[in-house]
């Protein structure tokens, strides 16, 4: 890595901006990316750094991004043939000249920020064991002196915090516990649940839980996101005092941040707290648009990549060579075009 980038990762790192590090680990001639080259890929999709031409640009940058929005490294394996271990995601060499290259892509994301609403015993207790995991801690303003100096952040307005939340760029995790003890439950839950946390849980018996719940869609909640919300918070560990408690939450964030495809949080609200879907946003971690270039096979952006026209319909390629060919005789790639809609 060179001075350049290990600068711009050290500031990045302090801004708590996620990134994912590029390494090329393996490669076989011809390719013009060597073992120990990096780059950094930055939330916005922006490659620094060099590992090869064009070849393997947007297929990193597109994995890369999966990385920061899954919290999983990979291994990319460019041009990969059969017999290679299966921890490999094989990727196409659209490069004609051949050759292979494994690129190893790796997400280095901020602590994750967990906001703690209520001022109780068991929010004491939270905050003081998520900042020992190493988590961001949020508190609301309160005369607890425990509460503020255990937080990283002590807040007035819970709504604005939320709606600051929601804002995150890809690749931060937000967690919301609320902790108000059967004071403003609703309204807490609310707030919080307008920023889309990857958790939310609520601190509350199961008959209290079945009341917020009953309020909240009485007030026009969406009933299908409600019952995605964790009531009682926690893991079923025979919790009684407010540490075993802030544990049992705590270990079921662990717990479902590790499972693939567990359903976090809730959809996105508005910054009101009423909790209502608008169907018609769409959230700044959208995926971009993308096409399959009918040569090669590559998944490319539709953003400022070549293309060209067949049937009146636009085609888009990872670079100019995968162009010319396909112009020389498009006929022959009339196939692959089924998969390069964008």
């Amino acid at each position: 890595m060179n001075r350049d980038l290990l600068d711009l990762a050290g500031r990045l790192t302090a801004e708590r901006q996620p990134y994912a590090l590029a390494t090329v680990v393996r490669s076989e001639r011809p390719t013009s990316g060597k073992p120990g080259n990096m780059a950094l890929v930055s939330s916005d999709g922006v490659m620094h750094g060099w590992i090869g031409g064009s070849c393997t640009r947007s297929e990193v940058i597109r994995h890369a991004l999966e990385t920061l929005d899954q919290g999983e490294p990979r291994l990319l394996a460019f041009g990969s043939s059969p017999g290679r271990p299966d921890d490999l995601v094989p990727v196409p060499m659209s490069c004609s000249s051949g050759g292979k290259v494994e690129v190893h892509v790796n997400p280095v994301l901020p602590a994750p920020v967990l906001v703690v609403a209520g001022s109780s015993p068991v929010a004491v207790a939270l905050v003081r064991l998520g900042g020992a995991m190493g988590y961001t801690t949020v508190a609301e303003t309160s005369d607890d002196e425990a509460l503020a100096e255990a937080s990283d952040e002590v807040v007035e307005d819970l709504a604005e915090t939320a709606a600051r939340y929601a804002e995150r760029p890809r690749g931060w995790r937000l967690y919301g516990v609320v902790a108000t003890m059967g004071r403003r439950d609703e309204r807490s839950l609310a707030e919080l649940a307008a920023a889309a946390p990857d958790y939310l849980g609520v601190i509350a018996s199961p008959t209290r839980m079945e009341e917020v719940r009953r309020v909240l869609v009485a007030h026009g909640a969406d009933a299908e996101e409600i019952s995605r919300v964790r009531g009682p918070a926690g893991l079923d560990i025979g919790a009684e005092s407010p540490e075993e408690i802030a544990v049992s939450i705590l270990a079921e964030i662990v717990q479902i941040e590790a499972q693939p495809g567990e359903s976090r949080g809730v959809e996105r609200g508005d910054a009101s707290g009423d909790m209502s879907r608008d169907k018609e946003a769409t959230s700044e971690h959208a995926t971009e648009e993308q096409a399959t270039d009918p040569v090669c096979g590559m998944t490319v952006s539709v953003a400022g990549s070549p293309s060209s026209v067949f049937e009146g319909e636009p085609v888009y390629f990872c670079c100019e060579g995968c162009m010319t060919r396909f112009n020389a005789t498009p006929e022959s790639f009339a196939p692959g075009l089924a998969d390069g809609a964008p």
